[in-house]
């Protein structure tokens, strides 16, 4: 059987085979089960209709070899915990080969560390397809030279966990999508505030656990010809746990706290927007991203599905009816399109 057909860098689409038969049918069958260990496609996880023509079968039939795949089933949920010799021990393998086989997959993006015990040593976990293994595949510019099909295999991995479920998505997004933080300037000193909605207090907390790499999103708009033109570049930055895994997977660079402050003040400079994964648990992030509103995968799916509630601050502008003249300043600076220009109708007293 010929191998199976698959999309080009500069296509939009997987072109799919449906007469596609795979050369091991035990790998695809290993494949498959990994994917419903990993996928958050909450409808198709359940009713188990996962199929050798879904993207996240092409990408880890291409990244992984059958070894490494039973390796990642021993884990058996996501992010779940175990020690290098836990892992070593339930695969029944040597101390070189456990590492070598760990080695790899953090390297690609499938498994990734934290010290999230009270011993603070290193423990491994899989986490969940988005936010997590595409957006770290994209990240590694060896990799996704390797296997481009990982751009779209990451675009299709935004958008698909979310159909026939945004409109249960409540205020504050639930756990799901991306969180908005707001510029500290634009708040007044008036208000009174919670300090994780502010930058300063992440890299204060954060502070000798910083990296930076680049913005996955920009990286998959660049490969697949789509999005604003935003150039890649180093604006993601991870914290803590992330930080580490970055860096020592080649996926970015230890920062200082100035340094971090400088590219959230260059950010703000292009209009990008500061968000934050709203799934750590409390007083927790792994990351802030500076985000292109026509590039990013959060802003464009919250736009995509009209759900704003999995993007959405804890802080919101409104307009002083009163005091609006309707000159578009507003409307000129949201970077995402909230804010629209009305009409103001003329009357025998003015305008309203």
């Amino acid at each position: 059987m010929s191998a199976p057909k698959k999309r080009m860098v500069n296509e939009r689409d997987y072109v799919q085979d449906p007469n596609y038969v795979a050369a091991d049918p035990e790998k695809e069958k290993m494949v498959l089960q990994l994917i419903k260990m990993i996928t958050d496609r909450i409808k198709d996880k359940i009713s188990g209709n996962i199929t050798n023509q879904d993207p996240e079968y092409w990408v880890l039939d291409e990244v992984l070899n059958k070894e490494q795949i039973a390796f990642m089933l021993s884990f058996k949920k996501t992010r779940v915990n175990y020690s290098f010799e836990q892992l070593r021990d339930m695969n029944g393998l040597s101390d070189e080969k456990c590492k070598e086989i760990l080695e790899y997959l953090c390297w690609a993006g499938c498994v990734e560390t934290n010290r999230e015990n009270d011993a603070g040593t290193l423990q491994y976990d899989v986490p969940i397809f988005v936010p997590g293994i595409a957006e770290f595949m994209m990240m590694q510019d060896d990799l996704v030279k390797k296997f481009p099909n990982i751009a779209t295999f990451f675009n299709y991995l935004t958008q698909a966990p979310l159909e026939g479920l945004t409109q249960m998505v409540p205020l504050g997004g639930a756990g799901v999508g991306m969180h908005v933080i707001p510029v500290e300037k634009a708040i007044e000193t008036n208000n009174e505030s919670v300090s994780v909605e502010h930058i300063s207090h992440w890299l204060n907390k954060y502070e000798g656990l910083l990296a930076v790499g680049v913005c996955s999103c920009r990286r998959q708009q660049t490969m697949r010809g789509e999005g604003d033109g935003s150039v890649e570049q180093e604006c993601c930055i991870g914290v803590g746990d992330l930080a580490e895994w970055l860096i020592n997977t080649g996926r970015g660079r230890a920062i200082t706290k100035e340094e971090a402050l400088h590219i959230f003040e260059r950010s703000e400079r292009h209009g990008f927007v500061h968000q934050t994964t709203n799934i750590d648990g409390e007083n927790k992030i792994v990351g802030i991203c500076n985000c292109a509103p026509g590039v990013c995968n959060a802003l464009r799916t919250s736009q995509l599905y009209n759900t704003p509630n999995m993007s959405r601050s804890a802080y919101r502008a409104h307009v002083d009816h009163e005091k609006c003249v309707a000159c578009g300043k507003c409307v000129e600076v949201c970077p995402v399109g909230a804010a629209k220009l009305g009409q103001k109708l003329c009357t025998t007293h003015g305008y309203i």
